[in-house]
C-alpha cells in the first residue's frame, strides 16, 4: 500500500494495520515499491491519455486476457473528449468507469461517487432476483411494504419479461460498471441480477411474471423508490456474509458490526470448529491499541480444535479481502506436512519496461509453503464465494490441493490473483488501481487469474442455487455453512 492509502485506511477503518508499509484493501502488494502516477492536475482528456498509456504498458494480463488497448482507446477517448468539451463531469466519470469495466479483473477499479451513482441506481423496486438451477429467473425476496408485494409478487414467482423484453435479454443488457469490474462471467451474471432491479428513483418498470400455477401470465407496473439500497443486501452473498471490512475501506455505509478480529472461531454443531478468516493481514479491529497477529489467531484456533477433539474444521474464506502473500503461505504451513511450491511473483519493472520474477531476501525466487506446528490433518471444508479475492484465493488454492480438504460453495472465487498496488490519481478525486504483476505456478504459467470468463478456485462440492435456496439466502439463512456442517457430520 502506498503511504497515502495507508493513512486513508487508518482514518476510515480506525484500525492499525501492520504490513510493513504495504497493503491495499484486498490487493496483494508487489514486492517492490511503485510510485503513484499523479494525473490529477491534467485535463480530463490528458489524464485519460496518460492513464491509457500507463495501463497499456503496465497492466499484467494484457495478453492473458486479450485486452485490445487500441480498440478501447478508439471507443472511449472520443467520449472523454466530448465530456471535456461540454464540461460534463458526470459524463467523464461514467465513461472512465465504463472503460475500466472492459477489463475483466477485480483488481482494476476506481472509487465510486455516490452522488452520481444514485442518479442511476439509487432506487429499487422492492424485490430481488435469482437465477435458479432450473434456469428460471425467480423473485427471491419481496419487501412487504412495497408496490411489488401489493401487486401480488411473492418469493418464488418466475419473472419472464422486463419492460416488454424477455427477462434474459434484459439481463444481458444490464449495465454493471457502477458495481465494479467482474473477472468471471459467473460473478458478472450475479451482478446483473442485482442491478437489473436498481434504477433512478421514480422510474417505472413493467414486470411480466407467471402466476402461482406456473402458467398463468401476469404483469405488474412498479415505480423505483428510495429503498436505501435494501435490494442489494438481499442478494447472494450479501444477505448472509458481511462485507463490512471492504465497505468500511471504500466509505460505503454498512450497519453490520465490525469483526472482533481478522480470525474468529467457534464451535458449531457441538463437535465442529468453524474458523472465519477475514484477510491475510494483522490488525486491531476493535481499537484496543494492540495489533493482533492474524497468524497467531489461526494457530490458536487450530490448537483449540485439536484439544477439543474437533470432528473437523470449516474454514470460511467467503468475502476474504486478501492481504499478504507471505501470510497466506505461513497459514498454509499449518496444513502441510511437507514443503510445497506456492508461486513465483512476476512483476513489472518500470526501470526496464519488462516483467521480471522477483528475488527473495535470501536471493532465491518463489514462495514455498513450509510445514509448521501445530499441524492439522483432519477433515477440512473451505467455504468460498466470488468475493473471496486475491490472497484469499491463494489460501483456498493451497488448501484445495490437500487430500483431506474440500472447497464448498454455490460459486467459485473472484479470479483476481495478480500482484496489485499500482495506481493513478485522476481529476475529480478519482483513483484508479490495477495489478502490475502476475502469480506464476511452478511451470511459470499464470495461475488463478481469469481468462475468457473463467478463473479462480472452483468448489469441489457445488451447492445448486435452487429457488428454495435462493429464498433461504434472501431470508438470511447460511445455506453454505449448513451444508458444510452436514458434510462433516456424514
Amino acid at each position: 500500500m502506498q503511504t497515502r492509502e495507508l493513512k486513508k485506511l487508518l482514518a476510515i477503518l480506525c484500525i492499525v494495520v501492520v504490513v510493513a508499509g504495504v497493503l491495499a484493501y484486498f490487493d496483494r502488494p508487489p514486492t517492490q515499491s511503485e510510485a503513484t502516477n499523479d494525473f490529477s492536475d491534467l485535463s480530463w482528456t490528458a489524464a485519460f491519455e496518460a492513464l491509457h498509456e500507463t495501463l497499456a504498458q503496465e497492466y499484467a494480463f494484457t495478453e492473458w486476457k486479450g485486452i485490445d488497448w487500441d480498440s478501447l482507446h478508439a471507443t472511449y477517448a472520443p467520449q472523454i473528449a466530448a465530456a471535456q468539451s461540454s464540461q460534463d463531469f458526470k459524463g467523464y466519470y461514467l465513461t472512465l468507469r465504463a472503460y475500466l469495466n472492459e477489463i475483466p479483473d477485480g483488481h482494476v477499479r476506481v472509487n465510486n461517487l455516490k452522488e452520481i451513482d444514485d442518479l442511476f441506481i439509487g432506487g429499487g423496486y422492492g424485490l430481488a432476483l435469482a437465477n435458479s438451477s432450473d434456469h428460471n429467473i425467480i423473485i427471491s425476496w419481496v419487501d412487504p411494504a412495497s408496490q411489488a408485494f401489493a401487486a401480488g409478487l411473492r418469493p418464488g414467482t418466475e419473472v419472464v419479461s422486463w419492460n416488454g423484453q424477455p427477462i434474459r435479454t434484459a439481463l444481458d443488457q444490464t449495465e454493471t460498471s457502477l458495481s465494479g469490474t467482474s473477472a468471471t462471467t459467473e460473478y458478472l451474471n450475479l451482478k446483473k441480477l442485482a442491478y437489473l432491479v436498481r434504477a433512478p428513483i421514480g422510474q417505472p418498470v413493467e414486470i411480466g411474471y407467471l402466476g402461482a400455477d406456473g402458467a398463468t401470465p401476469g404483469t405488474a407496473t412498479l415505480v423505483a423508490f428510495d429503498d436505501g439500497g435494501q435490494s442489494l443486501r438481499k442478494n447472494y452473498p450479501d444477505a448472509v456474509v458481511s462485507n463490512k471490512l471492504r465497505d468500511m475501506f471504500v466509505g460505503v455505509d454498512n450497519p453490520d458490526p465490525v469483526p472482533t478480529a481478522m480470525v474468529e472461531s467457534q464451535t458449531v454443531a457441538d463437535t465442529i470448529t468453524y474458523v472465519k478468516i477475514q484477510g491475510e493481514l494483522d490488525a486491531d479491529l476493535q481499537e484496543t491499541g494492540k495489533v493482533q497477529s492474524t497468524l497467531d489467531l489461526l494457530r490458536d484456533a487450530i490448537t483449540a480444535a485439536e484439544q477439543n477433539g474437533s470432528q473437523g474444521l470449516i474454514i470460511d474464506l467467503r468475502n476474504n479481502i486478501g492481504g499478504l502473500d507471505q501470510m497466506a503461505v505461513d497459514m498454509l504451513g499449518f496444513f502441510y506436512d511437507q514443503p510445497a511450491f506456492y508461486e513465483y511473483q512476476n512483476l513489472y519493472n518500470p526501470a526496464t519496461g519488462a516483467f521480471e520474477i522477483q528475488e527473495n531476501e535470501d536471493g532465491g525466487v518463489g514462495l514455498t509453503i513450509a510445514p509448521t506446528q501445530p499441524h492439522y490433518g483432519g477433515a477440512v471444508i473451505v467455504l468460498i464465494n466470488p468475493k473471496c479475492v486475491s490472497s484469499g484465493e491463494g489460501l483456498a488454492m493451497g488448501l484445495q490441493k490437500l487430500p483431506n480438504v474440500r472447497t464448498l460453495g454455490f460459486y467459485g472465487t473472484n479470479g483476481s490473483f495478480g500482484l496489485a498496488g499500482a495506481e493513478a490519481l485522476m481529476p475529480g478525486s478519482l483513483t484508479v488501481h490495477w495489478p502490475s504483476g502476475q502469480s506464476l505456478d511452478e511451470q511459470k504459467n499464470i495461475q488463478l487469474d481469469s481468462r475468457n470468463g473463467s478463473g479462480g478456485v472452483r468448489p469441489d462440492l457445488v451447492i445448486p442455487m435452487t429457488a428454495e435456496n435462493a429464498i433461504r439466502i434472501a431470508n438470511g439463512e447460511d445455506v453454505e455453512l449448513a451444508e458444510a456442517i452436514q458434510v462433516l457430520q456424514n
